[in-house]
């Protein structure tokens, strides 16, 4: 009986948290893969409608995910979003699922708006409920901020490469020729100046600096070489006009170009107030996002223009996703990463597995434990019975009849506890949240759901399951009865009769 109940309750936890997680996630997440790692995707609708040629598929959609500052009543916490295509009818019907809404209202329908759907877990963390409204600051533009500031530490170029600049000064001056009204330098010389500035443009500069190196540099690229390729010919005036920049650059005042630097980024870090219009059900044990927002918001606050990260692929059947991943494989080419949801949750499912298979290891005890007991009782009937059995062996039984007498008896009782403990376990299953419920009001919650995250006590009975414990449990007590009726069988019968 325990083990039927433990194990209908492992699946069941097991099932319902599989379907919170294949509700929002991806069956198949598909990412371009280049040099340095994946790609941005902006010819995904293209790629959606090859996708969902392959059988077994039964839809795709574009897929984006990141970091952000949530900002709810002047607390600020780093959560994970994720933008969904909302004219998907098929991925909000799967969202639509998870909204609690007996318990808090609301819905999954965000359309094009200004709205987002929050995971409980957040709700309960920042006080949410179904009309606030909460802030998204864009961690791209934070970060973008953050070395903005990084900028302002550093001094001007000017003064942090006088020495340098006023080499080129002199280089500029002293290095130059006429030839055919154009000025020439000598191809190192100029080469080497334009290699040094260019150095500068690179670094973590403020804008106006580099927007001055560009000019230098352009006028720079604007020459060409004589017919000897000996000189570098400019044109008449270029390096008046590069000594004019450099001048600028001097004139520079650190304050000024400080406040025009961090004033520029003001309209670039503003963050983004979405109103929450649903609160879906989360658990503990499947990592999830913290909000849910439209597409083109996601892109926004990602700074993507258009693109998505990856594609999103539901399939037909979940569970037997390794046969449509390899049509992925073929239909796409090398250049595309196809993984499953078991591939991306690799560590989760086998710990699953696991605790399964520790569970029957763990319980299979109990079966072994009952089977000990009846080859106990048999083995003291065989000795109360020593008379009856030598009585039947003096009349001509054969030491298989006496194996059979036992085996028999040990096998009904075998069979009759079997049957009760498979009924048993089967009406605790079927009545389980009553009887949870009185557990739960003696102050023994054996399934605390702010842990779990699962109201109630989920469970599902998988008749292989039971029909291999009930059979189990049935041959291990007939070969428990076997071995004390077999060498109750190997007995002398005068032994047997001795004290009669």
């Amino acid at each position: 009986m325990v083990l039927i109940v433990v194990l209908a309750v492992m699946a069941g936890f097991e099932r319902e948290v599989k379907s919170r997680l294949l509700g929002f996630s991806p069956h198949v997440q598909l990412e371009l893969m280049g040099v340095q790692g994946p790609e941005l995707i902006f010819d995904w609708r293209e790629i959606k409608e090859q996708v969902e040629a392959v059988e077994g598929v039964e839809e795709a959609y574009a897929q984006l995910r990141d970091f952000t500052i949530l900002e709810m009543s002047d607390l600020f916490y780093p959560v994970e979003y994720r933008a969904i295509d909302t004219t998907n009818e098929s991925q909000m019907k799967g969202l639509e699922e998870l909204i609690l809404k007996e318990k808090y209202g609301g819905t999954a329908d965000m359309g094009l708006d200004d709205r987002a759907v929050v995971a409980e877990s957040t709700a309960r963390q920042f006080g949410i409920a179904v009309g606030d409204r909460i802030l998204l600051h864009s961690a791209r533009n934070l970060q973008q901020l953050a070395e903005a500031w990084k900028t302002t530490d550093r001094p001007l170029v000017a003064v942090e490469h006088a020495e340098m600049l006023a080499q080129v000064r002199k280089d500029l001056r002293n290095e130059m020729t006429v030839e055919n009204t154009r000025e020439a330098f000598d191809i190192a010389i100029l080469s080497g100046i334009f290699d040094a500035l260019d150095a500068i443009r690179q670094e973590n500069i403020r804008e106006s600096e580099r927007g001055i190196l560009i000019n230098i540099l352009s006028t720079f690229q604007s020459g060409k070489p004589n017919e000897e390729d000996t000189r570098f010919l400019l044109e008449p005036g270029s390096v008046e006009s590069v000594l004019d920049q450099l001048d600028i650059l001097e004139a520079m005042d650190r304050e000024v170009e400080d406040g025009r630097l961090l004033r520029g980024m003001r309209e670039v870090a503003l963050p983004r107030e979405l109103e929450v219009v649903g609160i879906f059900r989360t658990s503990q044990h499947v990592l999830h996002p913290a909000v849910f927002v439209p597409l083109s918001i996601g892109q926004e606050l990602k700074n993507l223009e258009g693109g998505v990260e990856a594609i999103g692929v539901r399939v037909d059947d979940p569970y037997k996703v390794e046969l449509v991943q390899e049509q992925l494989n073929e239909a796409l080419g090398s250049r595309w990463s196809v993984q499953s949801w078991k591939d991306q949750n690799r560590s989760w499912v086998e710990l699953i597995a696991r605790e399964r298979m520790m569970m029957y290891f763990a319980l299979s005890f109990i079966v072994l434990v009952s089977a000990f007991c009846i080859m106990a009782v048999i083995f003291t009937i065989t000795i109360m019975k020593k008379q009856e059995i030598g009585v039947m062996k003096a009349l001509g039984a054969t030491p298989f009849q006496v194996v059979r007498v036992f085996t028999f008896q040990g096998s009904i009782v075998g069979f009759l506890g079997a049957a009760l403990g498979v009924g048993l376990g089967l009406l605790v299953v079927r009545f389980r949240d009553p009887i949870y419920g009185v557990l739960k009001n003696v102050g023994f919650d054996v399934f605390p759901a702010d842990f779990h995250g699962i109201d109630g006590l989920p469970a599902h009975v998988n008749p292989p399951e039971v029909v291999i414990v009930g059979v189990g449990a049935f041959v291990l007590c007939a070969i428990a009865a076997f071995i004390p009726a077999f060498l109750t069988s190997r007995r002398d019968p005068a032994s047997c009769l001795r004290n009669f």
